[in-house]
């Protein structure tokens, strides 16, 4: 399972002195699963915002590069080695770069994933990890809501902009479920390792009898589709009951 925290991570998040944009919670159990990691580690940082992950993985010793769309956010200049990139184009750096690639709240803002995946394979030495934190639309609450909506997430915003002129922020224009993560991971070399949820959803235990009940259909499934579906993490109880963020780990096979 995902990490569980062995140290203050939010006290060290505090002493970056960066604002901290994401929801509490997310870079704190991120910054526990690269607990294991050896430090001096090379890590990239994508998208990197302002730089408060990036700033705490420099005090914990590993070798970050950030990097992000925009230069003029990132905080940390004379501090953190930082590159402008477009995550829907290849990125600036040779083959094999990185032990560790790290991608929060950014996956799901992306044009071809697919591509992402791959890029981000490739700049992996054989073993290396890729952790991504992006919503999860695997917990009960959410399952529900499409049933409602059909929508994964809050329909994108159109305007003019988008279209022409500088790249802009487009919000939550590719939503992704583990199980395509998962797959899209499987077609760039990579297999999924672990999975877990952050930012608990303390309400949803009234929907615990649909989650038994969802879980309970799983267990039906033939093995083949089981693993077809990665089931025993998509349909588990603890996915279903789970928070508002994903976190999955990916490993390059060697």
């Amino acid at each position: 399972m995902i990490a569980t925290q062995k140290r203050d991570y939010a006290a060290l998040l505090r002493g970056v002195g960066v604002k901290q944009k994401s929801r509490k919670g997310t870079l704190e159990r991120i910054l526990a699963i690269l607990e294991k990691e050896p430090r001096g580690s090379r890590v990239l940082d994508v998208p990197s915002g302002p730089g408060l992950l990036s700033g705490a993985l420099a005090e914990l010793g590993f070798d970050v590069q950030a990097a992000d769309l925009n230069s003029g956010d990132f905080a940390l200049h004379g501090r953190v080695p930082f590159q402008p990139v477009d995550l829907d184009a290849a990125l600036p750096f040779k083959a094999g770069s990185f032990d560790v690639v790290v991608c929060s709240d950014g996956i799901e803002h992306l044009e071809n994933q697919f591509a992402t995946f791959r890029e981000f394979a490739r700049l992996l030495r054989p073993g290396g990890s890729i952790v991504i934190a992006t919503p999860n639309y695997l917990n009960i609450e959410r399952r529900l809501k499409f049933l409602v909506t059909g929508s994964l997430c809050t329909p994108v915003e159109r305007r003019p902009d988008f279209l022409s002129g500088p790249k802009v922020e487009r919000g939550h224009i590719n939503p992704l479920t583990l199980t395509r993560m998962a797959y899209m991971a499987e077609s760039a070399g990579l297999e999924l390792v672990d999975a877990g949820t952050a930012l608990g959803k303390p309400k949803q235990v009234f929907l615990f009898p649909v989650a038994a009940v969802v879980a309970a259909w799983s267990a039906l499934l033939r093995k083949e589709q089981r693993e077809r579906l990665f089931a025993d993490r998509t349909q588990s109880l603890g996915m279903l009951m789970g928070g508002k963020k994903l976190i999955a780990v990916f490993r390059k096979r060697s």
